[in-house]
C-alpha cells in the first residue's frame, strides 16, 4: 500500500474528532449566546419607559403591551440605575407594572403572579413603588380570602343557649364606653405597617390617633393621603368619597409647607397622577 494511502486512511479520525470538538464548540457559544439580552439596554428602558407613559395614562392594555416588549429584549431582572446616558431609569422592573396593570384590568391571577416576582426580586423595596406593591398584595390576598368564605358551606344553625340569671346583684363594672386607641402607639411607623398589612381601616384609625396626638403634625395628612388614596384605587374606585378626603388631606399637607420630595418618596407615581387628576 502507497504512503499516500496509509495516510489519508489515518487522517479521517483525525478530521472526524475535529468535526467534534468544532461541533461541541458552536454548542457552547450558542448556549452563552443565548443566556444573553439580545437586545441592548436602551431597547428595555425605551419600552419601560413608553409603558409608565401608558400608566400616567391610565392605558392599562398598552402597559402590559409596553412592559413585555422590555422584558422580551432580554432584559428579565429588575434593577436599579438602568440604562445609558440616552435612555436610563432609576428603577427597572416591569412585573411591578405588570402587576398593577393587570390589578386595574381585573386580571386577578396575572397581578397576583407579577407583583409576587416584583418582590420576590427585592429590588423594589427602596423605592416608593414598594408601599403600593404592598398595598395591592394585601387587597388581592383579602379579595381571595372572601372568595374562599364565600364559597365555604353555610354552617347548620346551632340551638339557642338558656340565658343564665345572674345570682349577684352587684352593678356591671364593665364600662359600655369603648376604649380610645392608645395614642403613644399611633406613630407613622406604626401606620406604615398597618398600611402594608392591608389593613386600611385601622391605618386610617391610627392616621386620627396621630392627629389628636399630636395636632401639628404635618405628616398625618400625607399619611392620610396615601392610605385613603390606596384604598380608593385598589378598591376598584367604587368609593368616591375616599378619593375626596384623600385629596383633602393632600391639599392640608400641601398648605402646612409640605415638600413634593416627600411626596414622591411614600406616593406612586400612579397615585400621584390619580390625585393630580390627570
Amino acid at each position: 500500500m502507497r504512503s499516500w494511502e496509509c495516510h489519508g486512511v489515518g487522517s479521517i479520525p483525525r478530521r472526524a474528532g475535529s468535526a467534534q470538538v468544532l461541533a461541541v464548540a458552536l454548542l457552547a457559544l450558542a448556549g452563552r449566546l443565548s443566556a444573553q439580552p439580545i437586545l441592548p439596554p436602551d431597547a428595555a428602558v425605551k419600552a419601560y419607559q413608553s409603558g409608565q407613559a401608558a400608566a400616567q395614562r391610565k392605558d392599562w392594555p398598552l402597559v402590559v403591551r409596553k412592559m413585555n416588549e422590555a422584558l422580551a429584549t432580554g432584559h428579565t431582572q429588575a434593577r436599579t440605575h438602568f440604562g445609558t446616558s440616552r435612555y436610563s431609569v432609576d428603577l427597572y422592573d416591569p412585573y411591578y407594572w405588570l402587576g398593577v396593570a393587570h390589578m386595574e384590568l381585573g386580571e386577578v391571577l396575572e397581578a397576583k403572579n407579577n407583583l409576587l416576582h416584583s418582590r420576590s426580586e427585592g429590588v423594589i423595596d427602596g423605592f416608593p413603588e414598594f408601599a403600593d406593591l404592598l398595598g395591592r398584595l394585601g387587597a388581592l390576598e383579602r379579595r381571595e380570602a372572601q372568595q374562599a368564605a364565600a364559597l365555604a358551606p353555610t354552617p347548620a344553625p346551632q340551638p339557642e343557649a338558656t340565658p343564665t340569671v345572674p345570682t349577684s346583684t352587684a352593678p356591671n363594672p364593665v364600662d359600655p364606653t369603648p376604649t380610645p386607641l392608645d395614642t403613644a402607639s399611633a406613630d407613622p411607623e406604626r401606620i406604615l405597617t398597618l398600611f402594608s398589612t392591608g389593613d386600611f381601616v385601622g391605618a386610617e384609625a391610627a392616621v386620627e390617633s396621630l392627629r389628636t396626638a399630636r395636632p401639628g403634625a404635618r405628616e398625618a395628612d400625607l399619611l392620610a393621603t396615601l392610605v385613603l388614596g390606596t384604598r380608593y384605587v385598589l378598591e376598584g374606585k367604587a368609593d368616591p368619597s375616599l378619593l375626596a378626603r384623600a385629596k383633602k388631606a393632600f391639599a392640608s399637607w400641601h398648605k402646612r409647607g409640605g415638600g413634593r420630595r416627600s411626596e414622591e418618596a411614600l406616593l406612586s407615581p400612579s397615585l400621584l397622577a390619580t390625585l393630580n387628576g390627570s
